[in-house]
């Protein structure tokens, strides 16, 4: 396959890539006239769609989760669709495809450009690894307590209750009460329970569900994870150290802040809700008494709705974060 298309392959920027992933219709880009190749963004799937008119063999993508290779037909003839997901790891996506294509205006074949792209991707996927997006909400959860912690308490204190980074039982631990923080971007305070020590109290120890509703921020102001994370270690002087330990263990590192772009903002006030022998917990003891030989039982995990129970308040300094409906408390 020969080029004939001289002109500088243009790259989106990862600003230009955010506003049309925060756009309500898909888009159309065309990267290269000779070869032809077109891209599509579309948000709502959160792909990308290489298109590009289908001469040569069909590249081998086996082992690739989130890559598939298809023909369409386009104005009559066919052309191969190559579809990337592009969730978990957008920018890293965007880079394949302009592979891609730099590959095909430098001779090769679709087949032989996808196969090097792949070949890099691979090895960019095994150095970067991003956390999951329910990773993602556990953690921005966590540190939107914390932060608001650290601005009324000791950063000793609050990095000592602060068990959730340790794989405690429990997430925070202050001094009179325990503390489970949940986070979700569903409209109803839907969130996942892990096991069935999660919402099991200690003795003699109280133990509340922090409810947190967050919703993207599209063209508004929001804040990402990688600035939450900066916000609060700025707010550190003699814990810093403690604090990157606590990252370290939940899986963040700091050389892949770029990856996480994405701003959220708080959909509602968060809420806490007391864990008590009305709340709809499985625990041991529970289980016990309703499976027969339920030590054999493991690998539980089950969703919780909160949304049509009674909040209260635990006290402080956890009250006056739950009355925060800007995402800055």
């Amino acid at each position: 396959m020969t080029s004939t298309d001289d002109r500088p392959l243009e790259r989106l920027t990862a600003e230009s890539l955010e506003t049309y992933f925060r756009a309500a219709v898909a888009t159309v880009h065309l990267l290269s006239r000779a070869p032809r190749c077109e891209l599509r963004i579309d948000p709502r799937a959160e792909t990308y769609e290489l298109l590009t008119p289908a001469e040569g063999p069909t590249p081998d993508i086996r082992g690739m989760e989130h890559i598939d290779v298809d023909i369409v037909e386009v104005d009559g003839e066919e052309w191969y669709r190559l579809l990337v997901a592009a969730r978990d790891l957008r920018y890293e996506a965007y880079g394949f495809v302009i592979s891609v294509v730099q590959g095909m205006r430098g001779g090769a074949s679709f087949a032989s450009a996808t196969g090097a792209a792949l070949t890099n991707l691979r090895s960019i996927i095994a150095a970067r690894r991003r956390l999951s997006s329910e990773q993602q909400l556990g953690l921005t959860g966590e540190l939107l307590l914390a932060r608001h912690l650290l601005r009324s308490t000791s950063e000793r204190d609050v990095l000592d209750w602060w068990l959730g980074p340790l794989a405690e039982q429990h997430d925070f631990a202050l001094p009179d009460v325990d503390i489970e923080v949940k986070t979700t971007t569903s409209e109803r305070r839907m969130h996942i329970i892990s096991g069935t020590g999660q919402l099991r109290p200690n003795p003699g120890r109280p133990l509340w569900l922090v409810s947190i509703q967050l919703t993207r921020a599209g063209g508004g102001d929001g804040i990402s994870l990688a600035a939450l994370v900066a916000q609060v270690r700025s707010q550190l002087s003699e814990r810093t150290d403690r604090f990157t330990e606590h990252l370290a263990a939940l899986g963040w590192r700091d050389d892949d802040a770029d990856l996480y772009r994405e701003r959220f903002l708080l959909r509602s006030a968060p809420a806490a809700y007391l864990v008590d022998e009305d709340f709809p917990a499985l625990t041991p003891e529970r289980l016990a008494s309703a499976v027969p030989h339920s030590d054999l039982v493991s690998a539980i995990s089950y969703r919780v709705d909160v949304s049509g129970r009674l909040s209260a308040l635990p006290g402080e300094p956890v009250d006056s974060f739950l009355q925060a409906r800007n995402g800055q408390s």
